[in-house]
């Protein structure tokens, strides 16, 4: 069995586990506050802007920490 019918034959269990390995191993907790204002900001742009301005919402809060 090759690597296209791995992939995209009729079982799907050997192509579960070839992306299995490309997800992420874990995930930071999502800090529902600061999600809702970069949706209200940049909701309308893309999902892309949201996302970036969510980040530097997140440096932005937690700059001081590092000290």
């Amino acid at each position: 069995m090759g690597l296209f019918d791995s992939l995209f034959g009729s079982t799907p269990g050997p192509a579960r586990e070839f992306f299995s390995r490309f997800k992420r191993k874990s995930r930071a907790p999502t800090d529902p506050d600061l999600l809702r204002i970069a949706k209200e900001r940049k909701g309308h742009i893309s999902r892309k802007a949201v996302h970036a301005e969510y980040n530097r919402l997140l440096v932005e809060k937690y700059a001081n920490d590092k000290a």
